[in-house]
């Protein structure tokens, strides 16, 4: 007696009233349009992190600390003192000393034009004004490029703290600010001054975009595996089910099956990886642009969203543009992967829910979601495409769906009456009784459940046989009894 239940739930579940002959085409699609919403979600993902790796204050004020180092410029003045030698201000003349203590005994009152102190030659809030927008610079790039050896020199205190963070060529051009704080220059030393500036700055542009251009192709290579490895895995789930179901039904060999979701995967992830690493480099690069504009493109993910569209349509619109396909097969053709590209989004957050596994269970919802929606569209544009009925056939046909209605409100109608007038006397019993079922099916309590449609057979006169499930089961089994 099982048995036949379970044969009727392999046949309810075939796998033909599930897939048409159109599936096939119809996922490759879904791939395509998943794999372009992985790619973008994937450098959204990716360009949050860069916007993490790259934050740097908006001022230079207060955050002096970040970028000095005091053991940068310690390491300049030994490696100056190490052999011995003399040791003079490059702009002054004046003959330095490395201690304090030595300073002052040997030159008095003057020790602050002797004593020797490391200076940044380009000033570090000068490199912070010129690279503190630059999106491809974190703050330790800038550190080090301003802590760099050829951006550090040795000179006199008097000379230091009058500089500040004045270039040289600001300091030893300004007389009544010389005269001030009575630092003397030569004139020779005034062009060296000048020049040293020069080559400071010249080396920093260097070294700023030789960063810049490694921090670029890190962060672009970083984001395009990333993405690569999701576009990957989400083909591979969605090609895989695809093939495996062709297997199944025949229609491929498990040779076939394989080469065709290796090619998926590898499609997938080569798409993966460019437009990953460019969409997150690309919008990275515009959040700091000094475009309002393009900001507000980046913060609403405007590029990926626009790679997606042209990742869902760019086929269908080349072929279009190449005459291939007519204008009414391309707007068919965009009207479905656009509402795959719909879809597809809520179906992987559905999918990832129902299996946790990262990818895997939004790449199983978008495959679901994807081809169910294609299947309806395809169902409505095939009606569309059926020739419309004649006039007077449309009319017959609400003809007896009129008539159908009106024979279905009067039988129900005269089965309200016939219940009103025979089974007045059975409706508290009915109600307690269902009520019971429900409590008793809330509660997982079978044997409740049977006492209760117990209790509506004996109302009625019928004969009870049985009242639990041990006994429903005895009852199955056996072939003795009739109840017919």
């Amino acid at each position: 007696m099982f048995n036949f239940f379970k044969k009727k739930k392999i046949q309810c579940t075939s796998v033909e009233n599930i897939q048409d002959t159109d599936s096939n085409e119809n996922t490759r699609s879904s791939i395509t349009t998943t794999v372009g919403l992985v790619v973008t979600d994937s450098a959204r993902m990716s360009t949050n992190q860069a916007l993490s790796t790259y934050t740097k204050p908006d001022t230079y004020t207060g955050n002096r600390k970040l970028f000095d180092s005091g053991s940068a410029k310690a390491r300049t003045k030994k490696d100056a003192f190490f052999k011995g030698s003399e040791v003079r201000d490059p702009y002054t003349g004046d003959i330095l000393e490395i201690r304090k203590v030595d300073a002052k005994l040997k030159y008095g009152d003057r020790w602050q034009n002797h004593l020797a102190e490391t200076d940044h030659i380009t000033p570090i809030e000068k490199i912070f004004k010129d690279n503190g927008k630059n999106p491809w610079l974190k703050k330790e790039d800038i550190k080090n490029i301003a802590n760099s050896d050829k951006n550090l020199e040795i000179i006199s205190r008097k000379t230091n703290n009058a500089k500040r963070s004045r270039t040289n060529k600001e300091l030893v051009t300004d007389d009544e600010y010389l005269k001030k704080t009575g630092v003397e220059f030569s004139e020779q030393g005034k062009r060296d001054a000048i020049e040293s500036g020069r080559k400071s700055q010249a080396e920093i542009k260097k070294q700023v975009q030789k960063t810049s251009m490694k921090n670029v192709i890190k962060t672009g290579h970083e984001a395009g595996k990333y993405s690569a490895q999701n576009s990957g895995i989400t083909a591979a789930t969605m090609s895989g089910v695809m093939n495996i179901t062709a297997v199944i039904k025949g229609e491929k060999s498990t040779e076939d099956a394989l080469a065709d979701t290796a090619v998926d995967v590898g499609k997938a992830t080569a798409t993966g990886y460019v437009l990953g690493g460019g969409l997150t480099t690309l919008s990275h690069s515009l959040s700091s642009s000094s475009s309002k504009f393009l900001q507000a493109l980046s913060k609403s993910n405007v590029p990926g969203n626009v790679m997606t569209a042209v990742i869902v349509t760019g086929d269908t619109l080349k072929r279009y543009g190449n005459c291939e396909i007519s204008t009414q097969e391309c707007i068919r053709e965009l009207g479905e992967k656009g509402l795959n590209f719909a879809t597809a989004g809520y179906s992987m957050a559905v999918g990832q829910a129902i299996i946790p596994i990262p990818i895997v269970g939004a790449a199983v919802g978008a495959l679901v979601g994807s081809t169910i929606t294609s299947r309806y569209y395809n169902e409505l544009i095939n009606t569309l495409k059926t020739k419309e009925l004649e006039h007077q056939e449309r009319q017959r046909i609400i003809d007896e769906c009129e008539i159908v209605a009106k024979q279905a409100r009067f039988f129900r109608e005269e089965l309200e009456c016939y219940l009103e007038a025979y089974f007045k006397e059975h409706q508290d019993c009915f109600d307690e009784a269902l009520l019971e079922i429900n409590y008793a099916f809330q509660a997982g309590d079978a044997d409740g459940v049977i006492a209760g449609a117990n209790r509506i057979t004996r109302k009625l006169g019928g004969n009870i046989h049985y009242d639990t499930v041990e006994e429903f089961k005895d009852f199955l089994s056996n072939d003795s009894v009739d109840i017919l």
